[in-house]
């Protein structure tokens, strides 16, 4: 997949485009971007996807602050994984959403994209007269020679799949149900660091973990079995993650911890870059009077997921 961040950089070849933030990528985005990658093929087009550096809103309102399900290169490789022949990546400002959908379709998608067919979403607009949508775009598209396309939402549940959805299920720890959604188990990238070497006093060594993005969303606080995938190595590994305040040693509110306990493994892997993907809650977040009552809950952890991996066949 190219992948550009501006249009001055693509190659004029005729196109299939769809529009969006597609957070998350989840199954409703990849059924559209199913459909256009289909399309694409089908007239013999190149299927572009244009997006955004920042979230649309962020841009808009200085004082939103997002809590993504994928940062920026998370979501690129989605894309590319689905097949995507070109990502324009666009560092927009209000200008680039000020101006009308006309105007963008005729001096982007046509001028620039040579674009042949547009699909949007089910309930996709884009320009400053939001108040439009498919059949105003349509209606320009047969003006302009461009197929516009309507997609269908994609339901679970009886539910249209949503990025807040997602969101909110995580936000309650609902991981397996985030991962219905979304068509793949949440992730979180990120850099191992050094840190206070509690764990290892008390018997379960951590790996400290900094993500990537501070826009990434992080879940509920507790406890989740977790597989792990280490740079530079082919193996996962099953383990055990907290997320929260750690406030059997910490009075007061501090930075969120992000530690994880790899089982059956002992090597030094400082500075690595790491991705844990989440696969059950296991419990909320406690605080226990003393550090042996920890370790001995810990132990339990350990002792209850091991034996769940094994029947999940992990």
């Amino acid at each position: 997949m190219k992948v550009i961040t501006n249009f001055k950089n693509i190659e004029p070849k005729n196109s299939a485009v769809a529009i969006g933030f597609f957070d998350g990528v989840h199954k409703g985005h990849a059924s559209l971007l199913q459909t256009l990658i289909n399309k694409a093929n089908e007239k013999g087009l190149q299927s572009v996807v244009i997006t955004f550096s920042k979230h649309p809103r962020e841009i808009l309102g200085a004082n939103y602050v997002p809590k993504l399900l994928t940062i920026n290169s998370e979501r690129i490789a989605i894309l590319e994984k689905m097949g995507v022949d070109v990502c324009i990546v666009l560092d927009a400002d209000k200008e680039l959403f000020e101006l009308s959908s006309k105007y963008f379709m005729q001096h982007y998608l046509v001028e620039k994209l040579n674009t042949k067919y547009l699909l949007v979403g089910h309930d996709h607009h884009f320009g400053n007269d939001r108040e439009n949508g498919y059949d105003y775009y349509k209606q320009l598209g047969e003006s302009m020679g461009i197929e516009v396309e309507q997609g269908s939402a994609l339901q679970v549940n009886n539910l249209n799949v949503s990025s807040s959805m997602v969101r909110k299920a995580l936000q309650d720890g609902q991981v397996k149900q985030a991962a219905n959604y979304l068509g793949y188990c949440y992730f979180i990238n990120g850099t191992v660091i050094s840190g206070q070497k509690v764990g290892r006093t008390i018997g379960f060594p951590t790996a400290n973990v900094a993500i990537n993005d501070v826009h990434k969303l992080l879940p509920k606080h507790g406890v989740y079995a977790v597989r792990a995938k280490l740079s530079d190595d082919d193996n996962i590994y099953n383990g055990m993650l907290y997320i929260g305040e750690r406030p059997t040693f910490v009075t007061g509110s501090v930075a969120k911890s992000i530690e994880v306990h790899l089982f059956n493994f002992s090597n030094d892997i400082y500075h690595r870059k790491i991705s844990l993907e989440l696969l059950e809650y296991v419990r909320d977040e406690a605080r226990f009077d003393t550090p042996d009552s920890l370790a001995r809950q810990l132990q339990k952890d350990r002792d209850d997921l091991l034996e769940w991996f094994k029947e999940q066949n992990f």
